[in-house]
């Protein structure tokens, strides 16, 4: 099940085009900017530090990803090639020799709402997010915006402390440039966000991603 949870995770990743310095800018204007684009594509790297045997080791990937309306792809190149497809319902896994396999989130479980509550991110639903985090925004005169979210809710806060979402405001518009997960254990995962592009269509390579076949 913890495995579901940090898939879930990822679906909070989105990011937009760079415009003009604009600030003075809500925690509702930076969810509504990240709601506006159909399809946002771009590279990461994903740092996670996890104890061995009381020391910490940090573990990094990178690859590209794809920010859409059906889910979030996440195409790691390297150390190892391998493809996961976040949607509503399911996590869509392609190893690096092509198989692939289908897991079915399960209905009205901690992940259920731990899968609504971010998806609440992206939908500008600040009425959900309320119900299960405190949200405390915090933005500077550079531009620069921070939104942490504490979990309000015991199953979500037994394993993780807090997501800390980093970005910038331009010209009226938002760019998400980081998340990070900092859990319980003290094992952290940080999505840094670059070369982000705005696309209207995806490919049919890209749409295939999201097919469960």
């Amino acid at each position: 099940m913890k495995n579901y949870f940090l898939l879930a995770f990822s679906i909070l990743f989105l990011s937009l085009g760079i415009n003009a310095f604009a600030k003075d800018m809500s925690v509702n204007d930076v969810l509504k900017n990240l709601t506006s684009h159909a399809n946002t594509v771009g590279e990461f790297v994903q740092e996670k530090s996890v104890i061995v045997n009381g020391k910490k080791r940090l573990l990094k990937s990178s690859g590209t990803f794809i920010i859409s309306s059906k889910g979030i792809v996440w195409n790691t190149l390297k150390p190892v090639r391998s493809i996961s497809t976040i949607t509503d319902g399911q996590i869509i896994l392609t190893n690096s020799d092509g198989r692939r396999s289908v897991l079915d989130i399960p209905e009205n479980n901690d992940f259920s709402s731990f899968s609504a509550s971010f998806s609440s991110i992206f939908k500008g639903n600040m009425e959900n997010l309320n119900t299960n985090f405190n949200v405390v925004y915090e933005d500077s005169s550079s531009g620069g915006w921070k939104i942490f979210l504490l979990p309000k809710n015991e199953n979500l806060a037994s394993f993780m402390k807090k997501i800390e979402l980093e970005g910038v405001n331009l010209n009226g518009d938002s760019r998400l440039d980081s998340v990070t997960l900092f859990q319980q254990n003290g094992e952290d995962i940080k999505y840094t966000l670059t070369k982000q592009q705005v696309k209207e269509i995806l490919s049919d390579e890209e749409k295939y991603y999201f097919e469960a076949k």
